[in-house]
């Protein structure tokens, strides 16, 4: 292990220096790290101490006889030490939560309040991936006639309501969506998105022969499904915040930054945890885009019902305050499972 390699001394100095550099932005000096971590030791002994650790990894200089700056391996060691010493819980974060499901049931409006809260909580662009849509459980579906031509399709989910007015053809009568809607409900309540998005062959043909007479009604409900989707794989909320960040000094960086969140695929590749439940933090190269080099992507999987429904993380600075950005998304979807399971105020709503 890197961090097995460092003494006692050396992991104080350099976790203490990154803290420092993260909050005034200033080069770390033997005179800084004397002056508010290791008082009891010489500029000098600090300084072959820093001098060591750039050598080894963790720091690079700036320029010749300037002071140093963390490389990504140093932030890495920071990252790791500051999750192993706190479960990032302790902070107060009533706003968020007050701000999470207020006043809807509507899937959008819930993905709106999510985003909204982390970012007024991290000050930093955050993203919203519905990598897990197909995972969500459907609790009804109503198929409402409006005026010859128009029809309100109306999915209930599990944590939130899709809807969307679309055109029918002229054959679909009031009596036909009344009647599919009793029909899709008995069929596809308690079932995932995925179950009901499946191929029409995959059915039983019983089944089948029971929708076949609303075929023309239920491709209106996948077609729904479709638009929803592929609208909704991705909202990225707080962009104008790079404007205050320290990357936005760079100005080709922000372009690629502003160029990665307005691209559903390349926010797919940044935002994938794969398999792990927990918070996932890359920095700069471990991104495995240059425009994100000198960029941190704080992220995490948001879990319903045993379920992961979406991803939600932050990019912004590699000098970004960890502790309180994983604090916010572990909040977050510490939430949201615990409203899965019943929570104090129940589902989302």
């Amino acid at each position: 292990m890197e961090n097995e390699r460092l003494s006692d001394r050396k992991k104080t100095l350099l976790y203490h220096a990154i803290d420092n550099y993260i909050k005034v932005a200033s080069p770390i000096t033997s005179l800084l790290v004397k002056n508010s971590t290791l008082h009891d030791l010489s500029t000098a002994t600090i300084r072959n101490e820093l001098s060591a650790l750039e050598q080894m990894g963790y720091l690079r200089q700036i320029h010749t006889s300037s002071g140093r700056v963390p490389t990504s391996k140093g932030y890495r060691f920071f990252v790791n030490e500051t999750l192993r010493k706190s479960n990032c819980t302790s902070r107060n974060l009533k706003k968020v939560k007050d701000d999470m499901f207020a006043r809807t049931n509507s899937l959008n409006e819930i993905v709106e309040s999510i985003s909204k809260a982390v970012v007024g909580a991290t000050n930093y662009p955050t993203v919203f991936m519905f990598d897990g849509f197909e995972n969500l459980v459907v609790e009804g579906i109503r198929i409402v006639y409006l005026i010859k031509g128009q029809v309100l399709v109306l999915i209930e989910t599990n944590i939130g309501a899709i809807s969307n007015t679309i055109s029918a053809s002229a054959q679909v009568t009031k009596q036909d969506c009344d009647n599919a809607s009793n029909v899709f409900s008995r069929i596809f309540v308690g079932r995932s998105i995925k179950f009901l998005t499946q191929n029409m062959e995959s059915f039983s043909a019983s089944i089948k022969e029971s929708m076949r007479e609303y075929e023309e009604v239920f491709k209106l409900v996948l077609q729904v499904l479709d638009v929803y989707y592929k609208g909704a794989k991705s909202s990225v909320k707080g962009i104008t915040k790079l404007i205050d960040s320290p990357v936005a000094q760079n100005p080709e960086q922000a372009k690629g930054i502003m160029k990665i969140l307005g691209s559903d695929s390349s926010l797919e590749d940044v935002m994938d945890t794969g398999d792990d439940s927990n918070i996932t933090i890359n920095i700069g190269e471990e991104n495995g885009r240059q425009e994100l080099d000198q960029c941190a992507v704080i992220k995490a999987p948001i879990v319903y019902d045993g379920k992961k429904i979406a991803t939600v993380g932050v990019i912004g600075p590699d000098r970004i305050d960890y502790a309180s950005v994983a604090g916010v998304l572990k909040f977050v979807t510490d939430e949201v499972s615990r409203l899965s399971k019943g929570g104090k105020n129940g589902k989302p709503r």
